[in-house]
């Protein structure tokens, strides 16, 4: 081509506007990027992150397991989980839990329709779905005591997470596809699924060595294994054409018309042993919380004292004392975001295209909210001030906060945690075998149960 070179110019001048749009942010305004062990990353992260943030301020970057992530102190912990806008919590969640092919899949709807599901077809359904599981949770208590009670003189100690993994595959079964569907094969297939999406998301990849230091073979592995054997051959094999043939017959029922009112259509945890684990350690309030079941207890109609959704809803010293376990059960930290752009933050600027995330403690040990003593536990605390535990807020992000704040936190608290809770102490008093439980993963309470082993001594008589 005559005259090639005159193209030199338009070149130029696109590769320098090209250079200006995505013109890298001078270093001096970039968080300080701390380096910090990763034998200290997993096994004692907020001493390693509360010294770091100390040391260079409210903003760090961090490099744990191949990604550059911002932790943030209470100063920006409300802004980062509030402002979505800027702070992506469905990118940040996605990423973070391996789970974007799924959000190309539902075309980034994922989260927002988990959260309508768990809003419009749980928490709407609470009084019923309380009266459904309640026996479920009465006759597991029940076994859990005899079990434990066994153990005492044979030294074999039952697991409560283990033992109630099964209440609540039991209640998933019952509540989204219906009694027709609880066995044992059902229910087996149901805790492996989990178990498989716990893996995926990265639940117990902090266990693993390959998890920690060679992330992209391990996500590799974990999508293989979960999404391409366990979920095709185990859930859809099994409940595929059960689930088809139930959306066939409700689909023709409402086409007629024909759907009465209390026609049943099927809707499609390691939290809950923190509570009886603190409990065990702390005595104190055992007394006071049995004398507020005796309060809460309702008779059905054929005179059997039983809990219900109204009477879980008045057990508030109970929810004060959950709210105030969770509080310090030792969250290092919160839901992940992803930046959608560079975002400024104080002094500094975030890049975009990375994870941020509060630091849990220095917002739930904030001497400035929680006094001097913010690490002391003072369980009945919260019933005084007329604060729930699903209640979240500046001071009290374990559920996350703001619009995508965890949806099912209702659920969790006022049915399972507190059926759990109020049915154990209702016919046994908690001890801890080696007088004490430890975190078993610091970064991730959520899901991980802690390191304990639950005594249980019965009570000569029950109170139901």
């Amino acid at each position: 081509m005559e005259h090639s070179y005159l193209l030199i110019g338009p070149l130029v001048l696109t590769a320098y506007a090209l250079h200006v749009k995505h013109s890298k942010i001078p270093q001096d305004r970039l968080p300080p990027i701390v380096d910090i062990s990763p034998d200290d990353i997993f096994n004692r992260p907020r001493e390693a992150y509360g010294e770091a943030l100390a040391a260079y301020g409210p903003v760090i970057g961090v490099r744990r397991k191949g990604n550059l992530e911002y932790i943030v102190n209470n100063e920006y912990a409300r802004y980062v989980l509030t402002c979505d806008r800027l702070f992506s919590f469905e990118q940040g969640s996605a990423a973070i839990m391996n789970l974007q092919p799924i959000m190309a899949l539902t075309k980034g709807t994922l989260f927002r329709d988990l959260q309508d599901f768990v809003r419009d077809g749980i928490v709407a359904r609470i009084d019923e779905i309380v009266y459904r599981i309640w026996p479920l949770f009465q006759r597991d208590a029940k076994l859990f005591v005899e079990l434990a009670a066994e153990g005492i003189t044979s030294g074999h100690h039952p697991s409560c997470f283990d033992h109630f993994k099964g209440t609540i595959a039991e209640t998933t079964l019952l509540l989204l596809f219906g009694q027709e569907y609880v066995n044992h094969r059902n229910l087996e297939i149901v805790e492996e699924v989990s178990n498989g999406m716990a893996e995926l998301t990265g639940q117990y990849q902090n266990f693993s060595l390959i998890g920690k230091y060679m992330p992209v073979l391990w996500i590799v592995y974990t999508w293989i294994k979960v999404m391409l054997i366990s979920i095709p051959f185990g859930f859809l094999r099994t409940y595929g054409p059960m689930v088809w043939k139930d959306v066939d017959r409700y689909q023709k029922l409402a086409a007629s018309g024909n759907i009465a009112p209390n026609d049943e259509v099927p809707l499609w945890c390691s939290l809950l042993v923190y509570s009886p684990l603190t409990l065990a350690v702390r005595p104190e309030y055992l007394a006071p919380l049995r004398e507020e079941l005796s309060r809460v207890l309702e008779e059905d109609e054929d005179g059997n004292l039983r809990l219900t959704a109204a009477s879980l809803r008045e057990a508030r010293l109970l929810d004060s004392f959950i709210r105030e376990v969770m509080r310090l059960k030792g969250d290092t930290i919160s839901t992940m975001r992803y930046t959608t752009c560079d975002v400024p933050l104080g002094n500094v600027i975030i890049p975009k295209g990375h994870f941020v995330t509060p630091m849990s403690t220095t917002v739930h040990e904030n001497p400035e909210v929680f006094g001097e003593n913010s690490r002391e536990f003072n369980g009945f605390q919260w019933a005084e001030q007329n604060k729930e535990a699903v209640m979240t807020g500046p001071a009290h992000i374990v559920f996350g906060l703001g619009r995508f704040a965890c949806p099912g936190r209702v659920l969790a608290i006022n049915v399972e945690i507190k059926l759990i809770v109020l049915s154990l102490i209702a016919r046994a008093t908690p001890s801890l075998l080696e007088g004490k439980f430890e975190v078993a993963d610091p970064l991730n309470t959520v899901t991980q149960p802690p390191k304990g082993t639950l005594v249980l001594t019965p009570l000569e008589k029950p109170y139901f």
